[in-house]
């Protein structure tokens, strides 16, 4: 009698390690880009924030004194400059009636006539006035939509990245915005379009860097599991070669004993 036990290659068990090891790790990874990501976005907020408040501040004074002295020129300077600043799509100085004073583009100021009630659909009107209107020397932030900048990623990823990593992805600027006095008046507003263009870049970045992340762990996870495998295989091996050699003897003895008392036992006939 011999033992024909086989072991065959423990693949169900490289499958689940495989599996749980992809998960927890990767689980890891999606949380700590995630995060971070998420903090990114509120630091660079913040930040633009920040520097469009003085920006605009300076501006305000400039179209001040402009106003006054119906001199354009320091602040058309200025505006000048706004184009080499990165993520500043537009700045522009308009009268309560949408007259444009100075605009940072002049091809578009030819375009709206001189005066941005002749596109409402890309100039909103109520936000870009809302300083003047109120009478208020305080600086607006407000998040804005231009047209002529799509919207990146589809409807479905939109819809989630609004509830889960950034609630103002469904429009793509801010509008900052501040009323100009000129004695103890409001006369109009100094505006500032900023795109958020960087923000939608940091989420594109983290999901080419997450995925990458990804695919290294899940290759180390199938190497280190088909490792395991041949190990754990190779030492299943190893203790039925063990075992076949142990029992071996004990089988022969059992045959040798079995053949004796045949013998012995008289045969009818």
């Amino acid at each position: 009698m011999h033992n024909t036990t086989h072991i065959r290659f423990p693949y169900l068990f490289v499958i689940i390690l495989f599996f749980v090891i992809a998960a927890i790790a990767s689980s890891g990874a999606i949380y700590y880009k995630y995060i971070h990501v998420k903090s990114d976005i509120a630091a660079f907020t913040s930040q633009v924030k920040n520097i469009a408040k003085t920006l605009i501040s300076t501006y305000a004074q400039a179209s001040e004194r402009a106003y006054a002295t119906r001199s354009n020129d320091q602040l058309l300077s200025l505006i000048e400059e706004s184009k080499n600043i990165k993520g500043i799509k537009e700045v522009f100085l308009v009268l309560d009636d949408g007259k444009i004073l100075a605009h940072s583009d002049t091809k578009k100021a030819n375009e709206l006539k001189g005066n941005i009630a002749n596109d409402e659909f890309y100039y909103n009107i109520d936000m870009i006035l809302y300083p003047h209107a109120q009478q208020s020397r305080e600086l607006f932030i407000f998040d804005y939509f231009v047209p002529d900048l799509r919207l990146p990623f589809t409807t479905i990823v939109r819809k989630y990245i609004q509830q889960f990593l950034y609630k103002d992805i469904n429009t793509n600027s801010w509008l900052v915005t501040k009323a100009v006095y000129d004695k103890g008046k409001s006369i109009g507003t100094i505006n500032c379009i900023i795109v958020k263009t960087p923000i939608y870049d940091m989420m594109k970045h983290a999901y080419m860097e997450l995925l990458f992340m990804l695919l290294i762990i899940c290759g180390t996870a199938l190497v280190f599991s088909v490792c395991t495998g041949i190990i754990v295989f190779i030492k299943q091996k190893r203790l039925l070669q063990n075992v076949r050699e142990f029992t071996a003897p004990l089988y022969t003895k059992g045959d040798q004993m079995r053949s004796v008392i045949k013998e012995a036992i008289p045969v009818k006939e």
